[in-house]
């Protein structure tokens, strides 16, 4: 019994054959079949290869949308939790799975290093190792999907392996680390969930603006920035003439030290540059992902596992009265990624830079969104940033915490945080 079983109209039959070869030279086998005529019935064999295939990968084109086996095969596919629906030409799928994740070759030539190729053989692999029972390496990807992408995009510095953003997809393991590029910002997949919202009253620090508290479901996995945006990074794409706004860095340096002097709105310049770069919609998170990615799953002050002290991050003072007491970091900036990361992988997230986030401000939570997409409603002209700064006491670094800022404000202790859709 073959790997795959190919769904296709007999129409197609050359340009399937094409597909049929590549995917065979990457190692899969196949089934498919060119006989079956609109007349015709399932029979036995066909069944059969059906039931064992690991991946059924039904190609898209205005003839298949059209065919009933067509349709019947993707059903029996998706039914048992095995279909790759593939975009094979300039076409809506059928309305039934417009839902499903579909992979799109529709401009693909036969080239192998075709991201969206790339992408379709990291699911065939992923759906085939689960469906034969093998166990999916933490690493979001098999041996040698790891070592092919190592030397070209590296380690993060605790030896994880670094992958290639073309292979992302819904199906990759939490804590993957990607770049969409050698020279692009380092990414984490963070799994989709649920989290409460907000602080309890008696809370250390609470204010108003965080309550009421209220469930969030976070519905589908995201990638976000495991650092704040870096100087280095900006400054690329500036170099490059993609973006004009050159930020000040007050003397403290750039290089890896996170972008400051940047305004909402002077981010939006940087988000486009990226997407257009690297072919994904990047973008700030709404507030509601920021306190998720930052509680990764805990429920107290702070987001980080273990006790809690004012050297697992980079802000003014411990005390919790919003005085500024006594300092214990070094009064601006430091690199990012210099104290722990929480859970999902993430460094930053209390103190360094205020973070921007897509949000307009509320003064509470009162008929706030319960899925995750941004609060744009309302008359404010200002938008909400979270997880406090260099200069922020204990209690405005808390995984609860808000501030708010004009859309073209700049200051020297606010920044950003990536996220991206996968």
């Amino acid at each position: 019994m073959a790997d795959l079983f190919i769904s296709y109209k007999r129409e197609d039959t050359d340009r399937v054959a094409e597909f049929v070869h590549r995917v065979e030279s990457a190692g899969f086998s196949v089934w498919w079949d060119d006989h079956i005529t609109p007349e015709g019935e399932w029979d036995e064999a066909i069944l059969e290869e059906l039931e064992a295939a690991s991946a059924v990968i039904v190609l898209w084109t205005e003839a298949s949308i059209k065919s009933k086996w067509v349709r019947t095969e993707a059903h029996f596919g998706d039914e048992r939790r095995k279909l790759i629906p593939v975009r094979f030409a300039d076409c809506d799928p059928p309305l039934a799975f417009r839902l499903n994740q579909t992979a799109d070759l529709s401009a693909w030539n036969g080239d192998d290093d075709d991201p969206a190729w790339r992408k379709l053989m990291t699911w065939i692999t992923d759906l085939r190792d689960r469906q034969s029972g093998v166990e999916q390496p933490s690493d979001g990807g098999g041996d040698a999907t790891a070592k092919q992408w190592r030397d070209t995009y590296g380690e993060t510095a605790s030896g994880e392996v670094i992958f290639d953003g073309a292979t992302i997809s819904q199906r990759t393991p939490g804590g993957t680390y990607f770049r969409d590029g050698a020279d692009r910002p380092l990414m984490c997949v963070v799994p989709a969930g649920s989290f409460t919202m907000g602080s309890p009253r008696n809370e250390e620090g609470h204010r108003d603006s965080e309550a009421p508290r209220h469930v969030v479901d976070v519905g589908e996995a995201i990638a976000v920035g495991v650092y704040p945006v870096t100087f280095a990074e900006w400054d690329s794409l500036a170099a490059e003439g993609v973006i004009e706004y050159e930020p000040a860095d007050e003397g403290w340096g750039r290089e890896d030290l996170p972008v400051i002097n940047v305004s909402w709105a002077d981010i939006r310049s940087f988000l486009s540059a990226v997407s257009d770069q690297t072919g994904q919609r990047y973008r700030l998170l709404s507030e509601a992902e920021w306190e998720y990615v930052c509680r990764a799953g805990s429920t107290g002050r702070f987001g980080l596992e273990g006790k809690w002290n004012p050297g697992r991050a980079n802000l003014s003072a411990p005390d919790s009265d919003g005085g500024q007491g006594e300092h214990h970091t070094i009064g601006r900036t430091n690199r990012v990624g210099s104290h722990d990361s929480n859970r999902f992988g993430l460094h930053d997230m209390h103190g360094n830079v205020r973070e921007w986030v897509e949000d307009l401000w509320h003064d509470d939570y009162n008929d706030a969104p319960s899925d995750g997409l941004p609060w744009n409603s309302g008359h404010s002209a200002m938008r909400v940033l979270r997880g406090g700064s260099w200069l922020d006491a204990e209690w405005f670094v808390r995984s609860a915490s808000r501030g708010r800022g004009g859309e073209y404000d700049r200051t020297n202790f606010m920044g950003f945080r990536l996220a991206r859709d996968i």
